[in-house]
């Protein structure tokens, strides 16, 4: 880490030096210009004499008879702006961005006020809860994007600060979500799924080590934990909704972006000469395999993203848009490494080398009208997944894993929304679309006693279908709300899952506001999941789908949430939450009874196994959260979560029984405390601190573990699982701090940040390590007491325990 710092300081501090010079001999400009549209949100009509002000100043702008306002000399930053008039709802704003160089485009939409006007009405704030998503919602603007510390613009890292959510290790960012699995979340950008959202994904699994989504080109994100809107299926712990900014209608923008791992260059500019087609785009390209080379590290990784939006305004009412989104990763062992101790060692033993791929296309069309709107999006998506490792690490020798997978979507959906009908607000849709996935499986197993090569071809293609329904109300001045929804899904892939009767999912909204500032919510809900394509395409080596055999079906989760809110004003919000989870119909591995979704962070496939759906889970807990986007010029943050999460083990006969033991994510509490305070001269500095509690964890199997054909095919301990996380770690915590300074000159912005994370090095010791002895020459070293068995050792293992600093630079032009 001190060659890292070192490095990063190097080219980073000449051109800090430099522009600290040249701002201190040139005046910098401390204002720009918002401009926007004030409409109805019911029928996007203009609203004339509507003054907009700047949330905490004088500064305001009247709407003319087009709606549209202007609001000059705003001060340089993050802003937001304040509605209050006559007749409608009040309104605060989402930050947004100004800068000298360009003006900022906010339109605010208005809703009627049906109360009358004695009554006291709360100000509709970006932390306010929707009749759709009453609970569990969290609306995360780009100002918290951009300052979150240690997440270094990360949008998994993002959300590990919200309630309910695991904090991973720094090498990690896969979401946990109120005791569920990293592969139970969906995500979306623009109303267009997206199965894989990191590099160098988990199959089956989603996680990673790095999203290959960039924050700079997000205008906002929903991240849902429960209370799913209809129209995203597929989801059992969370749902997150991002949703891209248009490119610039009047001139090019441009935006580099040089870190200590990774450099990128973004862009906006108008296409047409009426601005009324924009492109949005961005590179990226990570130089890690340069770095952990030079720290020694034993896996040399190197990955790149490309992301893009074309929006095309096809008149007053009608909307185009293409999206792309797209990875090529590369990760290679380090088996140059000198003297490599034993953690190294063990890594470099199991480890295969990876080459992945993924890209996700997608077309959209908007049309509105007076009383809601119709979206129609098409999309596909592909991920290629290749695994390969060969004896000894040696290139020359034959390949002991050689993996080759391809899996691939085309999807379509049409949703209508009708804001009107008498008195209910109305959405509708149905979507189809194919599956594809080709898999070419060679990799040692060891069953029986006997260590054999294991050997499967699979291609398997499938169609599905779905459709939505919601159906929500408000009554007595939109004091209390209620949404009925519905959904059904289903594949062509098997008898158990063609009928979409099978995975309905109904829904249950209610919301309350019971006193001006406090509201009472509810939500009772079931959601379906369709299984993994790990799972669905696993043959055995005869060619049969064992898993369809075996009756696979959809994963269930029936959720029960309910909480009081309390809002004083429109910066800021207290909540207490509880809820319950329940799953049922959870793939279950044949060879170990555990559901699929157990595997650790060493795996790079889950759920590639026979499996049957007979697996049973419960999660419930409390989260108390406190939010607050202008406290004395801060944003705070702060959130517990009580957790418990369990599966029911089954029997030797795979039937359910009455033990319950703890899942890989029963953390018991999640702490989350930060801060991000303005300074004046454009200095943030943030703050974030947070504990977990110690996850259960299973002792090894020594004695299978230390057999030479068993460790030679998994070159990795066994576990007994008869003992299934019946231990637990210590309680993990850690600081991560920001700096932000920015420079505003009359033509560009340069930033400069520092980002570090685990602070004061905080060490947790993980499970040991259990592997062989080795000799001199690198060989694994026979027990002479046990033949067939090799002498085994244990090493220690820190989570964390490592000062990771980011420097970077960005120059806005």
């Amino acid at each position: 880490m001190k060659k890292l710092c070192l490095y990063g300081l190097l080219w980073l501090f000449p051109i800090v030096l430099c522009a600290t010079t040249y701002a201190q001999t040139k005046p910098m400009p401390k204002t720009g210009t918002v401009k926007g549209r004030v409409t109805g949100s019911g029928d996007d009509r203009p609203i004339a004499g509507i003054t907009v002000r700047l949330a905490g100043d004088t500064l305001a702008g009247t709407s003319n008879g087009n709606g549209l306002f202007l609001i000059r000399r705003v001060p340089v930053g993050y802003n937001t702006l304040y509605v209050a008039a006559e007749g409608f709802h009040a309104v605060t704003t989402e930050s947004f961005l100004v800068t000298a160089s360009d003006t900022a485009v906010v339109n605010i939409a208005l809703d009627t006020m049906q109360v009358a006007l004695s009554e006291v009405v709360v100000a509709v704030s970006p932390l306010a809860a929707t009749t759709e998503s009453p609970v569990s919602m969290r609306r995360i603007g780009t100002e918290e994007i951009d300052m979150t510390p240690g997440a270094n613009r990360d949008i998994s890292k993002v959300v590990q600060s919200a309630p309910g959510v695991i904090a991973t290790a720094i090498q990690r960012n896969d979401v946990l979500v109120r005791g569920g699995g990293a592969n139970e979340n969906k995500y979306y950008l623009d109303g267009i799924e997206i199965p894989v959202l990191n590099h160098f994904a988990v199959q089956g699994g989603s996680g990673g080590n790095a999203s290959l989504v960039n924050t700079d080109l997000l205008r906002s994100v929903n991240f849902y934990t429960g209370a799913f809107p209809a129209a995203f299926g597929n989801g059992l712990s969370s749902v997150m909704d991002m949703r891209m900014r248009d490119g610039n209608p009047t001139r090019f923008k441009g935006k580099l972006i040089l870190g200590a791992s990774d450099f990128g260059i973004n862009f906006d500019t108008p296409v047409s000469r009426n601005g009324k087609t924009t492109l949005l785009a961005s590179y990226r390209r990570s130089y890690l395999q340069m770095l952990f080379s030079v720290l020694g590290l034993p896996f040399l990784p190197t990955y790149n993203d490309y992301q893009f939006k074309l929006t095309s305004k096809l008149g007053a009412s009608d909307e185009f848009y293409l999206i792309g989104l797209g990875s090529f990763d590369y990760n290679r062992l380090n088996t140059g490494l000198k003297d490599p101790d034993d953690d190294q060692k063990y890594i470099l033993g199991y480890l295969p080398e990876n080459r992945q791929s993924s890209y996700v296309f997608g077309a959209g069309y908007v049309h509105r009208f007076r009383a809601g709107q119709l979206r129609v999006v098409v999309s596909r998506n592909a991920f290629t997944n290749k695994l390969y490792k060969h004896e000894r690490n040696d290139k020359s020798l034959p390949r002991t894993i050689d993996y080759n997978t391809e899996q691939s979507d085309n999807r379509v959906r049409a949703e209508i929304e009708l804001r009107s009908v008498g008195g209910f607000r109305f959405t509708g849709g149905v979507g189809g679309g194919s599956g594809h996935y080709d898999n070419t499986t060679r990799r040692p197993a060891y069953t029986g006693g006997q260590l054999r090569t294991e050997r499967f071809d699979s291609r398997l293609s499938f169609g599905r279908y779905e459709l939505f329904a919601t159906l929500s109300r408000e009554f007595f001045g939109k004091r209390f709300s209620v949404l009925l929804g519905l959904r059904a899904d289903g594949t062509t892939y098997s008898s158990e899952m063609h009928n979409p009767l099978r995975q309905l999912s109904p829904r249950l909204n209610l919301s309350y506001n019971f006193r001006p500032q406090w509201t009472f919510s509810a939500s009772v809900a079931r959601y379906y999941q369709e299984p993994p394509y790990t799972s669905m395409g696993y043959r055995d080596s005869t060619g049969v789908l064992i898993n369809k055999a075996n009756g696979l079906r959809y994963i269930a989760s029936d959720h029960f949430i309910a909480g009081i809110a309390f809002t004083p004003d429109a910066h800021s919000r207290i909540s207490v939450e509880g809820f319950y989870k329940r799953y049922s119909d959870y793939p279950v591995s044949l060879i170990d009874s555990l559901p699929v979704s157990t595997g650790d962070f060493a795996d790079y496939t889950i759920g590639d196994v026979p499996v049957r759906s007979v697996g049973k889970g419960r999660a419930y807990g409390v989260e108390l959260s406190y939010r607050n986007t202008n406290l004395a010029n801060t944003v705070v943050n702060v959130s517990y979560t009580f957790l418990h999460s369990q599966f029911n083990r089954p029997g030797a006969d795979l039937r359910p029984t009455d033990e319950y033991v703890s899942s890989d994510w029963d953390v018991r509490h999640i702490l989350n405390v930060s801060a991000i305070h303005k300074f004046g001269r454009n200095w943030t500095l943030g703050a974030k601190w947070y504990l977990t509690g110690g996850s259960p964890f299973t002792p090894y199997d020594f004695g299978l573990s230390s057999q030479t054909g068993a460790w030679d095919a998994r070159q990795r301990p066994y576990y007994d699982y008869a003992l299934y996380n019946s231990r637990r770690l210590q309680a993990f915590h850690q600081l991560d701090v920001r700096a932000d300074k920015v420079w505003y000159f009359a033509k560009w912005r340069l930033g400069f940040y520092v980002d570090i994370q685990n602070l004061y090095n905080f060490k947790a010791a993980g499970q040991d390590i259990l592997m062989p002895e080795t000799d001199a020459s690198g060989q694994y070293v026979p027990d002479p007491q046990r033949p067939g068995h090799y002498k085994m050792k244990t090493v220690a293992h820190d989570i964390g325990g490592t000062v990771l600093p980011t420097l970077g630079i960005t120059v806005e032009f």
